[in-house]
């Protein structure tokens, strides 16, 4: 993965990828960076703000860096607090601390906060007296050491070179510090850095009140290079030992010259040895003198780091007495979380109330520090508590109780309870006895009661009853007990509700049952008769149609005769006619005509709906269909000066099915729009290609339009919309349905579009091939001629 420049921070990246502590994904134990630390780092910036803000802005800064850790950890289980990240015990992993690094420094509002921290915080007090017996070289002889101490091998330290006054020292990452930081090294880098150099820098001042080194940077992770290396230069320690013995000679050279001027006669050799006495005595003294020194100071570590140790003492005592309280707490939260488990689990797994009451009042004698409970059930409609069950009294009284009913009393504990969603405490129960009802009062005695707790069990907001748990000693209960109990009567309720619910539901369903027995009985008296009246609807239905058909036949040759007789008077045959007499003879062949269609239409509707009529399917040329029929009806739209048009988009269009009946869907949707086309209006046939494969035909007109709610009924039979066509031109309504099954049978469909004022368009879609739902049915066969 390519590194970003060091301008940009690991906050660019929106969670945490690994784990903050504890242990990570391999199981292996997270100790990148101690927890002295981190918690260096909080206590800085709470200096920080402090001086510049005051105490009250600092913990806020606090709880806002804990927060946005917390918005960044992606598992809640691994949330932090101030308090957790104040303890010095734990570890960390390094990107959670660079992460709490750059909050640092947006919360401090100071770009030199890692250099600062380094200077003031990261030189312990621990360490601060472990290196007071050295000096500054061997102190950073030790660098690599004391970064171990707190990185445990995230970092990879090297002394280069130490002499007296001058150091080099080397800063690289392990592989697994550099896979955490990913893309963001050389920004991560730059923190560490600072921190590490400045901290480095503080050993001659913080340790022995010298000036701090000087720092020169050679090369920088940040910049690109494979580690950081630094050049440190102090004040060189001088040997104190070196003046005793210059002070030694200048006196002995002084004692040699007055020995000389005030004996000039004694001999040079005893001048000389006087005048050594100087230079053998200061220097022994100067060292006796030093050890002195150096015992009185060494004295003083000792005892700094045994007031050090003294309180590490302490604290370790403190941390192992908080941990035994918390090992306590764990287990007393699972014991807890133990029995409200089986509690749980048995009240769920029955609906029997009195099992439900009992499991609940065993659960609390037995793992609370109660010696007896019990619950009593709230009637509603008769305003009294009943049912009560006990545990923890003798089985005499506990027989007794079940059967009692305190009735409604206001100032009575267990009404009192009743009617709050608060746990009711008894410190004593002798302040309370004089309010509660007889029965209640005789409980609490006949129990030897003496403090204890009382709950309402409530579900969904209505009261079902109450629970009291009793103690034979005066003590007071802690809020995590009232809450416990507060959580155990919850369940006890849900349950109880749910059992309640299910007694109803019985109720209900034995009602239930015999309701759905007796209209079953009615509903099978009356498919009976409903059977009766569709077999004689059928025969009717049968009747009709027969009737239709014979009626039709005998019609239709009368008829014949009728028009055959008209047309040869019309054509003179029987000699000339009058005007009146041919505009008579006119009016009885149309209407003769009329009646035709109106029996051929009957007969349709027949046919179809004795499902007798039989289709030749086949290849049928579009172009000539149309054609056929528009100079059919040409004649009859130039009575109204109709327009007629004819427009095929596409070469050799066709359409598979009966010729015979084709023609009659054109003709009849074509004669439909001439009806209700007025004088000199306009009629469109067209015809395209519909994909796949199929061919949609549109019949419009600028008629009068259909409304919009006569347009569901158009295709029902004997159905006609409220559109009122000229006179002579009414029909039976059964034209469009038989349009429509007659679609239907070919594989189509049929619809209509149109707007009250605007004209109406019948479109019909037809396949253009063989379909494979027609390819079984009758391929030949036209239906007899009648």
């Amino acid at each position: 993965m390519p590194l970003l420049p060091k301008a940009h921070r690991i906050l660019e990246r929106p969670l945490m990828e690994f784990r903050p502590f504890g242990k990570d994904l391999q199981g292996a134990t997270i100790q990148d960076v101690s927890g002295i630390t981190v918690r260096a780092n909080l206590e800085y910036l709470e200096d920080v703000i402090t001086r510049r803000q005051g105490s009250e802005a600092a913990q806020t800064a606090l709880d806002n860096l804990v927060a946005l850790l917390n918005e960044r950890i992606p598992d809640r289980t691994y949330h932090v607090t101030v308090d957790f990240l104040k303890n010095p015990w734990n570890s960390y992993s390094y990107e959670f601390v660079m992460f709490l690094a750059e909050f640092s420094v947006q919360l401090s509002l100071q770009d030199n906060f890692h250099f600062n921290l380094g200077r003031e915080k990261f030189l312990s007090p621990i360490i601060q007296i472990l290196g007071r017996p050295f000096s500054i070289t061997q102190i950073y002889r030790l660098f690599p050491y004391f970064v171990e101490k707190f990185t445990k091998g995230a970092l990879k330290p090297e002394v280069v070179s130490v002499i007296n006054g001058y150091a080099v020292m080397r800063l690289q990452f392990s592989q697994s510090t550099i896979t955490q930081f990913g893309p963001y090294l050389r920004g991560c880098a730059e923190r560490i850095c600072q921190t590490t150099k400045a901290t480095i820098a503080e050993v001659p001042a913080r340790m022995f009140g010298r000036p701090a080194s000087t720092i020169q940077d050679r090369c920088c992770i940040a910049e690109g290079a494979p580690y950081c290396e630094w050049v440190f230069t102090w004040e060189p320690q001088r040997q104190p030992i070196l003046g005793w013995i210059l002070g030694g000679i200048v006196l002995g050279l002084i004692t040699l010259a007055t020995l000389r001027v005030q004996a000039p006669n004694q001999p040079w050799w005893i001048s000389a040895g006087f005048s050594l006495l100087p230079l053998v005595i200061l220097p022994l003294a100067g060292r006796l003198w030093g050890d002195r020194l150096e015992l009185q100071e060494r004295g003083k570590i000792i005892q700094e780091q045994l007031e050090s140790a003294e309180q590490r003492h302490e604290e370790l005592r403190e941390a192992y007495l908080e941990q035994e309280h918390i090992v306590v707490e764990i287990r007393r939260r699972v014991d807890e979380l133990t029995m409200l488990h089986q509690l749980t689990l048995h009240i769920g797994s029955t609906l029997d109330r009195e099992t439900i009451i009992g499991s609940g009042l065993k659960a609390i004698v037995g793992s609370l520090p109660y010696e007896h409970a019990w619950a009593a059930l709230w009637d509603s409609h008769h305003q009294f508590f009943h049912k009560i069950q006990a545990e923890g009294i003798s089985a005499h009284r506990e027989a007794l109780v079940r059967d009692v009913r305190i009735p409604l009393t206001p100032q009575d504990l267990l009404y009192s309870t009743l009617h709050t969603q608060q746990c009711i405490v008894i410190e004593d129960i002798q302040a309370i006895l004089d309010q509660c009802h007889p029965a209640t009062r005789q409980m609490l005695a006949d129990a030897g009661t003496r403090s204890g707790i009382a709950v309402s069990l409530i579900s969904q907001n209505q009261p079902l009853g109450v629970l009291i748990a009793g103690s034979h000693h005066l003590r007071p209960i802690p809020i995590t007990e009232q809450n416990l109990l507060s959580t155990v009567a919850h369940q006890m309720a849900i349950a109880l509700d749910t059992a309640l619910a299910y007694d109803e539901i019985e109720a209900l369903n034995i009602g239930l049952e015999t309701k759905v027995h007796e209209r079953t009985a009615e509903l099978q008296q009356a498919n009976k008769y409903l059977e009766s009246a569709n077999d004689r609807l059928k025969e009717l239905d049968r009747m009709k149609s027969q009737f239709l058909s014979h009626c039709s036949h005998e019609l239709r040759t009368p008829l014949t005769s009728i028009k055959g007789f008209t047309e040869n008077l019309l054509h003179g045959m029987v000699g000339p006619l009058a005007e009146r007499q041919h505009l008579y003879l006119t009016r009885i062949s149309a209407n003769a005509n009329r009646l035709t269609r109106m029996i051929a239409d009957l007969l349709d509707l027949s046919r179809i709906e004795a499902g007798t009529i039989r289709l030749a399917h086949q290849s049928v040329s579009l172009l000539e269909l149309l054609e056929e029929v528009s100079q059919e009806l040409l004649p009859l739209t130039q009575t109204k000066a109709q327009h007629l048009t004819v427009e095929i988009t596409g070469e050799s269009l066709s359409v598979w099915g009966d010729p015979d009946r084709l023609h009659q869907i054109v003709t009849n949707l074509v004669h439909n729009a001439h009806k209700f086309t007025p004088e000199d209006g306009r009629i469109w046939v067209t015809a395209c290609p519909a994909p796949p494969d199929h061919i949609l035909l549109s019949i419009s007109d600028t008629g009068p339009g259909i409304p919009q709610e006569a347009q569901a009924n158009l295709f029902q039979p004997f159905y006609q919309a409220h559109r009122v066509p000229e006179i002579g031109t009414q029909g039976l309504g059964l034209g469009l349905s038989i349009v429509k099954q007659l679609v239907e049978l070919h594989g189509g469909t049929i619809s209509v579009e149109s707007q009250a004022g605007e004209g109406a368009t019948f479109r019909v879609r037809l396949p253009a091939e063989c379909p494979s739902t027609l390819s079984s049915s009758p391929q030949s066969g036209h239906e007899p001629p009648i």
